[in-house]
C-alpha cells in the first residue's frame, strides 16, 4: 500500500505534457499585447500582413524544390557548406532574425531541447541569422546552443531561398531604435529572413517546409523530428501526413503542390455528401474556399490513427477573415469554425476525406444582425 502511495505521488508531480513551442510562442504573444501601445501593436501587425501580401510565399523554396548550395562562416571563423553537411546525412536549416528577437529565443531554445533526436537521425542542425558573427556567438553563448548558428550577412543565402523581405517603414524605424538592427547586421538594408525553417535530404531535395510571414510562429521541432524519422524509414506515418498537408496547404505558404506529393492520384474528398475526385479537381475546391476566407489557418486540436493505420482522424479548428463564405458579404469580420475529417490511407498517400464543418452554426454567425445572437 505504501509503495502504491508513493507511486500516485510520483504520477501526479509529472506534468501532464510538455508545452509546445507554438504555445510558448502564443503566451509572448499574449504578454506583448498586454504591455504594447495600441498604435505599435497596430504596426507590428500590419508589417506582418505587409510580408505576407509581398509573394514571399511564391518566392520561396518548398516541399519538393533543391536547397541552394552555400557557404558561411561560422562565430569561430570556420566555413560551413551545406554540401558538405549534406554528405554526412540530412541537414534541418532554420532562420532567426536575431539575438534580440524573443520569439527567436525560444524556437532557438526549443531547437536545442530536440537537437539529440536530431543527432540520433544523422541529421546536423543549423540556424542562420542576418546578424554579424560577433551577435551570433553572443546568442550562441547565452542559449548554450550546441549546434552550427553561421552569419548570413547581407541575408545571401537568404535570398537564394526566397526568404528575405524588407520591413515596412514603421516596424524598420522601431526595429533600428530599440533593436539597433542595422548595427547588429552591418547594414542599412533593413531586411529580415522568415523563421523559416527545412529538412533538406542528402541528395539536396526539400522534404519539409515552414513558412511564415507571421514571425510569431514556428516549425515546432518535434515535427522536424517527424519528418527527419520519415526520411530515415522511407515510410510517413499516417498522422505525418496529415500533418503536413495541414500545415502547408491550409496554413501559409498554402502550396498545393503539396496536393500532388501527399494523395493518390484518384483522391476524393467528401464534402457535405458530394464527393470531388482526383487532385487536380481537389486544388480547384481549395482554391475556391481560400478564396472566401482571407488569413486562413487551420489548427489540429486532435488527430489519431487506426489500430491497422488505414485511418486517421483529425479534429480542427479554422480561422479567418470572412471573404463572402455562403454568398455573405465580403465584410472581413472574423471567422471561426470546428469540424472533424477522417482520413483514408493507402500505400502511404492519403486516399479519401470525408470532412464534416460547423457550417450550420458560422452562417447563423455571419448572418445574424450585429449585436444580436443568432436565431436557428
Amino acid at each position: 500500500m505504501k509503495a502504491l502511495l508513493i507511486l500516485i505521488a510520483l504520477l501526479a508531480a509529472l506534468p501532464l505534457h510538455a508545452e509546445s513551442l507554438q504555445q510558448q510562442l502564443e503566451a509572448k504573444r499574449r504578454e506583448f499585447a498586454a504591455k504594447a501601445p495600441p498604435e505599435r501593436a497596430a504596426a507590428y501587425q500590419a508589417g506582418i500582413d505587409a510580408v505576407a501580401a509581398s509573394g514571399i510565399y511564391e518566392r520561396a523554396k518548398k516541399t519538393g524544390d533543391r536547397a541552394p548550395d552555400f557557404t558561411l562562416k561560422n562565430a569561430a571563423g570556420k566555413e560551413v557548406r551545406l554540401s558538405a553537411l549534406l554528405a554526412k546525412g540530412p541537414v534541418v536549416l532554420t532562420w532567426y532574425r536575431g539575438g534580440w528577437c524573443p520569439y527567436c529565443n525560444l524556437a532557438l531554445a526549443a531547437l536545442q531541447e530536440k537537437l539529440p533526436e536530431i543527432q540520433r537521425l544523422g541529421a546536423t542542425l543549423v540556424a542562420l541569422t542576418p546578424e554579424l558573427p560577433e551577435h551570433a556567438e553572443d546568442t550562441t553563448k547565452k542559449g548554450a546552443l550546441a549546434f552550427e548558428v553561421l552569419s548570413d550577412v547581407g541575408n545571401r543565402v537568404a535570398r537564394e531561398y526566397g526568404v528575405v523581405f524588407k520591413m515596412t517603414p514603421e516596424v524598420a524605424a522601431a526595429m533600428r531604435a530599440g533593436a539597433k538592427t542595422n548595427v547588429r547586421n552591418g547594414d542599412e538594408s533593413d531586411e529580415l529572413p522568415l523563421g523559416a525553417a527545412y529538412v533538406i535530404a542528402p541528395d539536396g531535395e526539400i522534404t519539409y517546409a515552414f513558412l511564415d510571414a507571421d514571425y510569431r510562429r514556428r516549425a515546432e521541432p518535434a515535427r522536424l523530428v517527424d519528418a527527419l524519422t520519415a526520411l530515415k524509414t522511407g515510410r510517413a506515418t499516417p498522422e505525418h501526413l496529415l500533418l503536413t498537408f495541414w500545415e502547408g496547404v491550409w496554413n501559409p505558404p498554402y502550396d498545393l503542390g503539396l496536393v500532388d506529393r501527399l494523395m493518390t492520384e484518384d483522391f476524393v474528398i467528401t464534402s457535405a455528401g458530394q464527393d470531388v475526385v482526383g487532385r487536380e479537381k481537389f486544388k480547384e475546391w481549395i482554391r475556391g474556399f481560400q478564396s472566401k476566407l482571407g488569413d486562413l489557418r487551420m489548427e489540429n486540436r486532435e488527430i489519431f490513427t487506426g489500430m491497422e493505420g488505414k485511418r486517421v482522424v483529425s479534429r480542427w479548428l479554422a480561422t479567418g477573415r470572412n471573404r463572402g463564405l455562403f454568398g455573405t458579404a465580403a465584410d472581413g469580420q472574423p471567422v471561426e469554425f470546428t469540424g472533424l475529417a477522417v482520413w483514408e490511407v493507402r500505400d502511404g498517400r492519403l486516399a479519401h476525406n470525408w470532412v464534416e464543418r460547423s457550417a450550420y452554426e458560422l452562417y447563423r454567425r455571419l448572418t445574424s444582425e450585429s449585436g444580436k445572437e443568432p436565431q436557428p
